[in-house]
């Protein structure tokens, strides 16, 4: 007998899934659309010149590989704090700032630390969501509780947050937010809505849990970060997550942050230290090589200026597809006139199950279950097509009369 003998199988993650259906999918036209990876209008995922630039740099003038600190490169934490809190003049206190590995590491270092500190408060999230937010925050040992932030019909529910923020939650609660580009549905807050939200937090003593994985894709580098300064000047603490993987194309690199700031005084020698901690027992320290690249460019003048503009020529980028999606008006069965004014990578189309294994199965379209598509893999290439199958595929099973369903405001 073995020792793994009775180790049940556990479900792979959905998404992965499709994704690794798709690239096992050989066949001529295949669209890939599940990923959240940014894509050119050649369709390639390149690698940014400011980061090969800087790479360059590194490898020429490294002279160590030895170990760094637990909390990570130092030129890349005060480098990405400035960046975070420094665009408008933000008063708050930076109380902690730690390298983590991607976005997920800083979700999960953040949810290690509020489960060992906060055993009894509940997280709240909104769904739908990123799927992997309310799977890292259970193996974190947080109690996980959900709100529907979408309406049945389509656009926000913001009737469902107030409710959670003014009566459900309990002080000390913590709620898991995305100020901007929402996954997946691209269907932000609007700043007045953004401003009730905060204005609720404070007076509830809720804890916010900010997850940033799109920065600059939004509207701007500047633009994007307003409803994030809103919160971290009112609110006594604020925990921020930030992704280095799509804005800077350090996917694999596993490049983030968590940066806790806020208008709390209190000594921040104590957080960092149990930051520090969960770092050490779970990887002890993260990899350089990302956070220094990320470090250079933010810190080098001529690098900082050409990755910003290559940041803005991604969402100049996403901007038009969403506009080209727009003018279609109706694709099958969703009205999509509404994606013009969405924001990030990211769209939901609310198309039966039956149309979406049928793309997948026959066309070779993928697509998450819940139809969540990446607006980046398209292109003025492959988007006629992609319309057009989707018409076809709907016409086609002869369910065409069901009523027609909206795709979200404000995607």
């Amino acid at each position: 007998m073995s020792f793994l003998d009775d180790l049940p199988f556990l479900s792979p993650d959905p998404l992965l899934s499709v994704a690794q259906q798709a690239e096992r999918d050989h066949r001529i036209g295949k669209l890939d659309l599940t990923i959240g990876v940014y894509k050119d209008r050649s369709g390639q995922t390149p690698i940014f010149k400011s980061v090969k630039s800087a790479e360059s740099s590194l490898v020429q003038n490294e002279i160590t590989k030895s170990y760094l600190s637990t909390e990570g490169v130092p030129t890349f934490c005060n480098a990405i704090a400035g960046l975070i809190l420094s665009p408008h003049d933000v008063t708050c206190n930076k109380l902690a700032t730690v390298q983590t590995l991607g976005g997920t590491g800083a979700l999960s270092l953040a949810g290690r630390f509020l489960s060992d500190n906060f055993p009894e408060s509940v997280i709240w999230i909104g769904t739908p969501t990123w799927s992997n937010h309310v799977a890292v925050m259970r193996q974190c040992g947080l109690n996980v509780q959900t709100y529907a932030r979408s309406l049945p019909t389509g656009g926000r529910n913001f009737a469902a947050l107030m409710d959670v923020l003014t009566h459900k939650a309990r002080r000390g609660d913590i709620i898991l937010l995305q100020p901007i580009c929402h996954n997946p549905t691209g269907d932000d807050w609007s700043k007045a809505e953004w401003d009730e939200i905060t204005a609720q937090i404070v007076k509830a003593g809720l804890l916010p849990l900010v997850d940033i994985a799109y920065h600059g894709l939004g509207q701007d580098l500047a633009s994007d970060l307003t409803r994030l300064h809103t919160l971290v000047e009112q609110t006594d603490v604020t925990l921020v997550c930030y992704s280095c993987s799509k804005n800077f194309g350090l996917y694999r690199d596993r490049v983030g942050a968590l940066l806790v700031a806020g208008q709390s005084n209190v000594q921040p020698q104590a957080l960092q230290s149990q930051l520090a901690a969960i770092a050490r027992t779970n990887y002890s320290m993260p990899p350089a090589h990302g956070a220094l690249t990320v470090g250079h460019i933010l810190t080098t003048p001529a690098l900082r200026q050409q990755w910003e503009n290559e940041v803005e020529s991604m969402q100049a980028h996403l901007h038009t597809v969403r506009t080209q999606l727009a003018a279609h008006e109706q694709i099958g069965p969703c009205n999509v006139q509404t994606i013009a004014t969405g924001r990030g990578m990211f769209c939901m189309l609310p198309l039966p199950p039956t149309i979406i294994m049928l793309l997948r199965n026959e066309y070779s379209i993928y697509m998450a279950d819940n139809g969540r598509i990446n607006l980046a893999a398209l292109n003025e290439n492959n988007l006629p097509q992609f319309v057009a199958l989707i018409d076809r595929v709907w016409a086609n099973t002869h369910i065409g009369t069901m009523r027609n369903v909206n795709v979200p405001a404000s995607l």
